[in-house]
């Protein structure tokens, strides 16, 4: 018999599978050359290729998300750039509707992001939803990807949670699947991710080819609910 008290966290995804950021840091990174190219006085293709370069050399850490340290390392505003662009940024279908519902059923929405913290509470502050979260696990919290399991093990940890009842729920079948299979998660692949990701460089890219074998596969955001009912029938 279940023990309806335990604690059962949903360790959410952010990008590609919440949230369609693709145009939004797109943009960013454009302007971010931009301003490169304005304050050294350069060629905008050189600025291009200086901030690429950079990027890539970051390829496969956590700092690559950072934006905070970008504009740091480029002496430039990266909070204006972020906010003049939050327009372009957008929830996917059926986001607030399952977050709402699964607060409603009892489960800990828990936000666990490559992202680092400054830059994603700017764009749930814009969107008006970090209420809908009970927590928030960031790379530079952890100073880890999402990969090296360290987000879902601070998560566990923090709300004194057991991994079989808890669901990693995202589109990276590296970041959000392999590594919370590892530590005992269930998990719950969203099929539609790559199509609302974005990377400057290569960086997490081939991580979509990966073959990663997930307890579920979603098509769409709502279809969470049925998957989430039965197993609590079982």
């Amino acid at each position: 018999m279940k023990n309806k008290n335990q604690v059962k966290i949903l360790f959410w995804d952010w990008t590609g599978t919440l949230a369609d950021e693709a145009s939004l840091d797109r943009s960013i990174c454009e302007e971010m050359e931009k301003e490169i190219a304005r304050q050294r006085l350069i060629p905008l293709a050189e600025a291009r290729n200086l901030f690429q370069h950079y990027l890539k050399e970051l390829e496969g850490r956590w700092e690559w998300h950072d934006y905070v340290r970008h504009g740091r390392k480029f002496r430039i505003p990266w909070r204006r750039i972020q906010e003049r662009h939050l327009d372009k940024l957008r929830l996917l279908p059926g986001a607030l509707e399952v977050l709402c519902w699964a607060r409603e059923k009892g489960y800990v929405n828990l936000l666990t992001t490559n992202a680092v913290r400054p830059v994603i509470l700017l764009r749930l502050r814009y969107l008006k939803i970090e209420s809908l979260f009970d927590g928030l696990i960031t790379s530079d919290d952890v100073r880890a990807l999402k990969a090296s399991g360290q987000h879902f093990e601070q998560g566990l940890k923090l709300f004194q949670a057991r991994p079989s009842a808890c669901f990693s729920i995202g589109d990276n079948p590296v970041q959000d699947i392999a590594s919370a299979r590892r530590l005992g998660l269930r998990t719950i692949f969203c099929r539609f991710g790559p199509n609302f990701t974005h990377y400057h460089t290569t960086h997490l890219a081939p991580n979509h080819q990966e073959r990663v074998s997930s307890d579920f596969v979603v098509h769409a955001l709502p279809e969470i609910k049925e998957i989430l009912t039965k197993v609590e029938e079982e």
